[in-house]
């Protein structure tokens, strides 16, 4: 055995002297053995032994009496049994532990003249007070699984309860935003292995998210973690927060569980009432359902030695998309839309569709496969595989601002096939180990839905319609490999717990991408010099007029062929290695030091390069004044080293769990999406062309789509995506401080926690091709502006330039008042409060749109400030409770109800101008914060004298009725500078178990209620949520001739009386999507359980 365990801790060395990131898989126990005269006891025998499973963990106090047990599997209960020759044993039951969780466990040992007597101590567990607790973190466990409401059984049920956390809910299902930043920039780890949407597509940041679907079953999963500043450098890839879950295991006791839930439009409410007009009467929603089934079953195969654990789930949601078109503010009749439609058909032989009832579907299969192996009492091993298959139709919706029909909408396919293996491995009293593996294989194929159609948007007013293929859709297939090796290598020495470790991940990327590539063609209304309309964008496509846009995005080498059989994919391979060493000192009893410092390699291989652009195109934007910061074509990522040192503390002052003071500071380096950088290996002027034109004729033929220069020519063209030579992957450094106060009464914990984040690196982005501005703008608002025609080399389109800057910060405070559980009842309220200041927030999966959508004053290229995020928290108080009550001996019952609040702040918007004449000029989306005029002389309105003194009569009246448009005059509107309104929505959860015990056994059928937004349940008026859109435009650009401004008012943004006077500001509306919307909507469950 001794030369064993020389020969695997050789091995172990090595590896560690070779590996970006890993998840939290164990936890573990540490303390100190003393006698009554406070000497150590070295040599006392430590033995921990996991009652489910019969694994037994073990120690040997060492020589100043310090013990620890790592690599424990997380939950329990735990038996902590300490004996020593000629002292009382010491015994501890009941213990629980934590995902990532450090119990401290010391005792004095008392002599006995007896061998045989015992003290014999029961557990109480809060999950609060823990020395491995430092940083900012929440704990989610199987019992908050099983109450918290859950409609979607999605992470974002259960991530909602962290005080800082923000859930949106999308056409990807939800997203999740940890502490006031972008959810890319959040790590998701299963079991361990790396399990996020690596190449940063999916809104919920998940594999295969972009359908919707969650990438595990609730049924399998154990318990969750969510960090957002764990100084601990072995937890790394992320500067937002991280969610580790690990999965459910055998157990010596057969258990099983068969179960479903089931939605459709009786179990939800009617049109929120704020949605029906005049004439409307408040409907059901359409007819649907939504019906998710599955089976879990875990045991022995060889009890106390080895287990497993199989769960299968089938989902099949059906999701309505309800639409008044009373509520539709575009200009066209529902006549015109039906007119439209049989236009299309009869001209063009296509069927857009219906546009009214667009319903979104979602079928997945999830299985999930776990076997444990406890190879004696120092060395456990685990294997998990994992499948996931889902097809979504992601159908267009109509709203108060678009018409959407439902063919050529969103058809997406998506496998992910995941592995994960893990070694623990205790190698005497001074030293352990634990290696990971881990491998995931993702296959996406997004298509438009339907017979193939160019896309076309054409203005309507203040609304849109669009037909035709889904624009990103059209040539679009992802594959990706994604392997990890992980391994900790622990040494023990008195206070000193040192920690060796690497990561190393390699991924490969094959990426189809050519957006618009059936062609795109947007047909505006058209104006006069006064403003007045002269064709509407419908009259402008009915007739055959030239599109005021046509985009196109298409291969330049290959045969010329569209969609999926395209040639021109980018494929990639990066490699991402960690090495950090870390020592955690067990300063006195009651105070833990953790000091480490970690470094990450990104690297990316080169791409094909350009000679034309690296040699003709590279000196004419340098001559132009542009820096290039050494970016070439074809030249990859170089791996910058990022140092990320950490220093966390954890103090427990009266060394008696009362009362906890925690912190630390530190720098933590988030992963890079793939994609961003995916993007130099095609947009790179000789494989990927596109086409950006005024004035095309409309071709319904997607085979014959303008194209210059043509495929397979030879010819250069489209845009270049760059990176800088020195880019550095995003960058945080992190400061906390945190004080948890168990009070004097009903057992509560009062926690207060603060943190500060500093951004060290960021990325930046430019558009290289935009010359400098031609001029500025006469009057009080004499911004500048550009001629975006005018390109630097109009050889080719946009040359966006990916940079980074060091701008930008985060604060995030809350307190959290907690009843930890106890005779059937728990729960805990939150109020948070944060603000996140960004110049990009990376919302976009283009390099490109990442510039396109900034929002500005002098530009998308000039001296970009700080302003506040997108994901800026605001205020949000949280609450959630449950209580359970159990009757009844061998035939019995248990309910359970369970109460989820949210009082939150809605999102930050902007107040930009509607673009009818591009005021800035430097893209096609304008995108120009406006200026908010001191008085009527600032600002010229289109029309004759009475028409703009009616006009700046109604801009003073949103002005002086809105706080912060009245706090800005004579100055720019800010980014983000206003923030949507309160709402405040409780969700219910009911269970009902009855249950038959014979013997051992124990089998329990349940039924169960989750109610979203019960309190509209109650009352129709209750429950409403409002929210205004991220961009509001009260003025459009009529005209910008000789260098000033026109604008007409844009009425929509006020409400009238019938004499035509504003009587009240309209800029928020009425959320009726999804499952967060203003209408309740329940689900009903039937579970069996054996066990």
């Amino acid at each position: 055995m001794k030369k064993f365990n020389f020969l695997f801790l050789c091995t172990l060395l090595f590896l560690t002297s070779m590996s970006f990131a890993q998840g939290v898989t164990t936890g573990s126990i540490n303390g100190r053995v003393l006698d009554n005269n406070d000497s150590p006891l070295s040599g006392a025998n430590i033995v921990a032994t996991h009652i489910p499973t019969g694994s037994v963990y073990g120690a040997v106090a060492d020589f100043d009496g310090f013990y620890r047990i790592t690599n424990m599997k997380s939950g329990g209960p735990y038996t902590l049994m300490i004996s020593y020759v000629g002292f009382e044993d010491y015994k501890q039951e009941g213990i629980l532990i934590s995902l990532g969780e450090s119990k401290r466990i010391s005792t004095k040992m008392a002599e006995s003249a007896s061998a045989l007597d015992e003290i014999v101590i029961s557990a109480t567990n809060n999950g609060i007070f823990s020395s491995n607790k430092t940083g900012t973190e929440t704990s989610i466990s199987e019992r908050d699984i099983n109450t918290l409401p859950t409609v979607s059984r999605s992470v974002a049920d259960f991530a909602r309860v962290t005080p800082s956390a923000q859930i949106t809910e999308g056409n990807d299902g939800f997203s999740i935003s940890l502490g006031g930043q972008n959810n890319r920039y959040n790590s998701i780890y299963i079991d361990g292995a790396v399990n996020n949407d690596v190449f940063g597509l999916a809104g919920s940041g998940t594999n295969g998210g972009q359908t919707g679907v969650n990438p595990f079953s609730v049924d399998a999963i154990e318990s969750f973690q969510i960090n957002l500043a764990p100084f601990d450098v072995r937890q790394s890839g992320f500067t937002g927060g991280s969610i580790n879950a690990v999965t459910r295991s055998g157990s010596n006791i057969w258990e099983g569980s068969a179960y479903g839930f089931y939605r459709n439009e009786s179990l939800a409410g009617k049109t929120p009432v704020d949605l029906v007009n005049e004439g409307d009467s408040r409907e059901k929603l359409d007819e649907f359902t939504a019906l998710t089934y599955g089976v879990r079953i875990g045991g022995p195969i060889i009890k106390d030695k080895l287990f497993f654990f199989a769960n299968y789930e089938r989902q099949e949601d059906e999701t309505p998309q309800p639409f008044n078109f009373s509520n539709y503010t575009g200009d066209s009749s529902i006549q015109d839309i039906n007119n439209l439609s049989s236009f299309l058909q009869s001209n063009y032989g296509y069927n857009p569709g219906i546009f009214d009832n667009n319903t979104r579907t979602l079928d997945s299969d999830k299985l999930n496969l776990r076997f444990d192996l406890n190879a004696g009492q120092n060395h456990k091993l685990y294997l998990r595989l994992g499948v996931v298959q889902a097809e979504n139709l992601e159908a267009r919706n109509s709203g108060n601002r678009n018409i959407g029909f439902i063919n050529g909408s969103e058809y997406f396919e998506t496998s992910t096939y995941s592995g994960a293996f893990e070694w623990s491995a205790n190698l005497g009293p001074k030293y352990a180990n634990n290696l990971k593996l881990g491998y995931t294989a993702v296959r996406d194929d997004r298509d438009p839905y339907g017979s193939p159609f160019p896309t076309v948007d054409i203005q309507d007013g203040a609304g849109t319609i669009s037909f035709g293929a889904e624009p990103f859709s059209t040539a679009n297939l992802l594959n990706q490999d994604v392997f990890t090796i992980n391994n900790n290598f622990e040494i023990f020495s008195g206070r000193h717990a040192v920690t060796l470790g690497t990561n190393l991940e390699w991924a490969s990327a094959k990426n189809l991408f050519f957006a618009f590539n059936f062609g795109d063609y947007t047909f505006e209304d058209q104006f006069d010099n006064n403003g007045n309309l002269t064709s509407s964008g419908l009259n402008q496509f009915l007739t055959g007029q030239n599109a005021d846009v046509y985009q196109h995005g298409y291969s330049l080498v290959g045969n010329g062929i569209v969609g999926d059989d395209s040639a021109g994919s980018a494929d990639f391979k990066t490699f991402q290695a960690g090495f950090y060493v870390q020592d955690e000192v067990q300063v006195t009893d009651n105070f833990k030091v953790t000091g480490g410092i970690r470094v990450d390699l990104p690297y990316f291989e080169d791409g094909p390069s350009n000679q034309d652009f690296n040699t003709r195109t590279v000196p004419l934007l340098e001559a132009a004044g542009k820096d290039l910061q050494g970016a070439r074509v074809g030249q990859g990522l170089s791996g910058t080293a990022m140092l990320a040192p950490r220093l966390g503390f954890n103090l427990d002052v009266f060394n008696n769990n009362t009362t906890q003071v925690r912190g630390g500071l530190g720098v933590f380096t988030s992963r890079l999406p793939l994609v961003w950088p995916g993007g130099t290996y095609n947009n790179n002027g000789v494989t990927g062309g596109f086409n950006f034109e005024f004035g095309q004729p409309f071709v319904a033929d997607v085979n014959s789509q303008f194209e210059d220069p043509a495929p397979g020519s030879g010819g250069l063209g489209g845009n270049i995506d760059l990176i800088s030579s020195d880019f550095k992957l995003p960058q945080v450094a992190k400061y906390n401080i945190a004080i948890d106060q168990k009070l004097p009464f009903w057992g509560l914990i009062a926690s207060v926690d603060f943190s500060y984040t500093d951004v060290l690196q960021d990325v930046y982005y430019e558009n290289l091709n935009v010359g400098d501005a031609v001029g500025n703008y006469l009057g009080a608002d004499n911004r500048p502006y550009y001629d975006r025609r005018a390109e630097i080399d109009d050889t080719y389109g946009r040359i966006i330039l990916l940079s980074n800057t060091s701008e930008g910060n985060a604060t995030n405070a809350s307190f959290t008042l907690r009843k930890p559980f106890e005779n059937g009842f728990q729960g805990q309220i939150s109020y948070a409060y944060g603000e996140s200041n960004k110049i990009f927030d990376g919302t976009s999966s283009q390099n490109s749109s990442q510039w396109r959508n900034s929002i500005t004053v002098n530009g998308k290229n000039s001296n970009l400030p700080t302003s506040r995020s997108d994901f800026a928290l605001g205020s949000r108080i949280s609450g959630n409770v449950s209580y359970e009550i159990a009757y009844g001996g061998e035939f019995g019952g248990k309910t359970t109800i369970g109460l989820f609040y949210e009082g939150a702040q809605s999102g930050p918007y902007s107040f930009t101008y509607r673009e009818g004449r591009d005021l800035l000029n430097d893209d096609s989306r304008d995108n120009a914060l406006i200026y908010v005029p001191a008085n009527a002389s600032e600002i010229n309105f289109t029309g004759d004298a009475a028409e703009q003194a009616q006009q700046w009569e109604r801009l003073n009246y949103l002005i002086e009725n809105d706080d912060y448009l009245r706090d800005r005059r004579g100055d720019y509107a800010e980014r983000n500078g206003s923030r949507g309104p309160w709402n405040h929505v409780i969700d219910l959860k009911l269970l009902q178990d009855i249950y038959i015990k014979s013997g051992k056994n124990k089998n329990t059928l349940q039924l169960s209620f989750d109610i979203f937004n019960f309190t509209n349940l109650l009352n129709k008026d209750w429950g409403v949520r409002n929210f205004i859109r991220s961009r509001v435009q009260p003025l459009q650009t009529v005209s910008t001739s000789n260098s000033t401004p026109v604008f007409s008012f844009v009425d929509s943004v006020l409400t009238y009386d019938s004499n035509g006077n504003p009587t009240g500001l309209n800029l928020e509306e009425v959320d009726d999507f999804g499952l967060q919307s203003s209408r309740w909507q329940a689900q009903i469950g039937l579970r069996y359980t054996f066990n």
